[in-house]
């Protein structure tokens, strides 16, 4: 059931035909959603979600919390219990949030969404992800902006959630990256649990760029066919966390081996990548990009956190390390009305932002490149490639 037919339901507009909320009961249910986030850190620390689906039909807020507060005695760590009073308010806003089906006054069941959370781990690490960190920084976004006078665009460690931490007297915190507030706070590890399978899989890498006509076989085939560096790495992941998308490549093409596949990494938290080789690589702080003349450098997810002139310095480090022939291959989501919500998250969590495919040929262009294939899509990753443009 969508947001709207339930919001519909509740005015009692229901009928036959669908029936369209009035303009201030939309607007009123959007607007007061900010608080009902809050709420899912909440769920996602007692585990909420689980224990909903493991317990297999309809619970009872005060059954929610007995098997909560069981598990908690369990484990003999003297955490705090979960009263029955927060369990029942938390659960209820999960349903109006539809994230849990409310069956009677204060009765829940699993629904779609909660079996997805719980089938796929790395959802609820994301859900954790933008209602922790995402919702203090859109709390602060304003009052960021008022106080220097609407300076804008935000630089990557200098936006809306330093600001909250520098009003809150944490001056060290207000000095550092997103990233590195994250490390310092213990959260990098849920990070890169999100990163992993974030909310849900629109299939492998190889199949979805299949799907969009692109010719990876062609891409990573190097040699005369791309004019890349004979024994260079076939395709390097910069900013590839644990190595899924080279996983996947290599399942696909199974000749290629290891030292063919590099991941280019600088988190603490990630040491080894099985089946892959991990290359420490910041590319913030190293002059140049270390593999020359890769048939393939992958930037997926990596440049929407990046502010304009940081996405550019990165691009130009890797186009002064491509052949002729090498390929940049950047997956994003397409700056659609589908990602709002993401494009301002990225704003206000790193100064980044989604781009569309003008600002993708204006990057391109200040970096000796041209976008050579484009596809976006209403929903899912986009694709697009730069080439070194040919002079002469």
């Amino acid at each position: 059931m969508s947001f709207l037919t339930r919001l519909a339901g509740l005015l009692g507009l229901s009928s036959p035909a669908p029936a369209v909320p009035p303009p201030g009961a939309v607007l009123a249910a959007t607007v007061t959603v900010p608080a009902s986030l809050g709420f899912v850190p909440v769920a996602i620390h007692f585990d909420l979600f689980n224990i909903l689906v493991n317990h297999g039909g309809p619970a009872t807020a005060d059954e929610m919390s007995a098997i909560c507060n069981a598990r908690i005695k369990a484990r003999g760590e003297n955490e705090p219990e979960l009263s029955t009073r927060l369990a029942s308010d938390t659960l209820y806003i999960m349903a109006g949030l539809g994230l849990v089906e409310r069956v009677a006054e204060d009765c829940f069941t699993a629904n779609a969404i909660t079996n997805h959370m719980v089938a796929m781990p790395s959802a609820q690490h994301g859900a954790l992800h933008f209602t922790t960190e995402g919702l203090m920084a859109g709390a602060f976004l304003m009052k960021k902006l008022q106080d220097t006078r609407f300076a804008y665009p935000f630089a990557e460690a200098d936006g809306p959630l330093q600001y909250a931490y520098r009003l809150m007297g944490q001056s060290e915190l207000a000095e550092r990256h997103t990233y590195s507030i994250m490390e310092t706070q213990g959260r990098m590890d849920s990070f890169n649990h999100f990163m992993v399978g974030k909310f849900l899989k629109f299939g492998t890498f190889p199949e979805r760029v299949k799907s969009m006509g692109y010719d990876l076989d062609g891409a990573l085939a190097g040699g005369a066919a791309t004019d890349t560096s004979a024994g260079s790495a076939t395709m390097v992941d910069i900013g590839g966390g644990r190595g899924e998308l080279l996983l996947e490549v290599q399942a696909a093409y199974p000749y290629l081996g290891a030292e063919d596949l590099i991941v280019q990494e600088f988190n603490a938290d990630i040491d080894s990548v099985p089946g892959v080789r991990l290359m420490k690589w910041n590319y913030k702080e190293e002059a140049e990009q270390p593999v020359c003349g890769a048939c393939v450098y992958a930037l997926q997810h990596i440049l929407h956190n990046l502010p304009d002139l940081d996405a550019v310095a990165l691009l130009q480090k890797i186009s002064r390390a491509m052949a002729p022939g090498s390929r940049v291959l950047i997956i994003e989501y397409a700056k659609n009305l589908t990602y709002t919500s993401l494009h301002a998250s990225m704003i206000a969590l790193y100064g980044g932002r989604e781009r569309s495919s003008v600002e993708w040929r204006q990057m391109a262009g200040l970096c000796g490149l041209e976008v050579t294939f484009e596809v976006y899509v209403k929903a899912g990753e986009s694709l697009v490639e730069m080439r070194r443009i040919v002079q002469g």
